[in-house]
């Protein structure tokens, strides 16, 4: 998929960005999409075989389960149990009864606004629950005719390019994060392989220890001008840390049309002073 390089993209990290919003909720879902971005959704797979929207192994962070509950792995719960707690008191009172959502939920409102696109970031990577999210991944797609809506993400370029084998009409996004030296070093690999079976990939940029030439990343300017000469409209950048009018300009200057933010509204105001 080439990307329109005249249009800005951004997606909203867990949904509603984690900080404005409690995140993989429904609520979440839909307030990025009404800020005009692409939410995320973190999927696993519960022990039922339910595709769930969570990005913690446990319900601990996110939820009001009791102790005994809080710290299980929610592969070894069923959605069932899933669903008898909070997901939203502990972000804010005003977001109390919403719970961990199933995909096919967020499905649902995407098959009737099929305007409405979505980035679903595997985080099932072990060899025995892969293959069921796989699976179970692919027969909500189906039933819900949702493929071409769709970027999945991940942090392993195999399991990436297994979903794109099996599900053609999706897009997929690698996400590379670790140090910078590490970062190139895997982008350089993609680069290798020509990016086949890839349709994004996004770079982490952080605030660097010590800026240089008041670069404020600790990726150097140079390494990810050559990221865009490679990918053009397709690299997303995530910079954690760093949403300023003066951040965001230098890398529109840059090129770069993809964004992830933690702060959408935020970036949305910066991006409308901008434009």
């Amino acid at each position: 998929m080439i990307f329109d390089p005249d249009k800005i993209y951004w997606q909203a990290h867990r949904g509603g960005g984690g900080n404005e919003a409690p995140d993989n909720t429904l609520y979440s879902m839909k307030y990025g999409w009404n800020l005009g971005g692409i939410p995320e959704a973190d999927i696993r797979i519960t022990r039922d075989k339910k595709v769930i929207c969570l990005h913690d192994n446990t319900l601990a962070r996110t939820t009001d389960a009791p102790e005994d509950i809080a710290d299980k792995p929610v592969g070894t719960l069923d959605f069932a149990a899933i669903r008898q707690y909070d997901a939203g008191k502990k972000f804010s009172p005003e977001n109390a009864g919403e719970k961990v959502p199933a995909l096919s939920e967020v499905f649902e409102i995407m098959r009737e606004e099929p305007e409405k696109m979505l980035y679903a970031d595997i985080k099932n990577y072990d060899a025995e629950l892969f293959p069921v999210l796989l699976e179970e991944f692919g027969k909500l797609l189906e039933e819900y005719g949702v493929a071409s809506q769709v970027i999945v993400a991940g942090k392993d370029y195999e399991l990436n390019c297994r979903m794109k084998e099996a599900y053609p009409e999706i897009k997929t996004m690698q996400w590379i994060g670790y140090s910078p030296e590490e970062r190139m070093e895997i982008f350089r690999m993609l680069e290798s392989k020509n990016f086949a079976g890839l349709d994004l990939v996004q770079l982490h940029l952080r605030i660097a220890e010590n800026p240089v030439d008041n670069w404020i990343y600790d990726l150097p300017a140079t390494e990810l001008e050559y990221a865009v000469s490679r990918l053009g409209s397709n690299l997303e950048v995530f910079p954690f840390g760093a949403f300023t009018e003066e951040a965001i300009k230098t890398l529109l200057d840059l090129g770069i049309r993809q964004y992830a933010t933690d702060e959408p509204t935020r970036f949305c105001r910066i991006l409308n002073k901008l434009r």
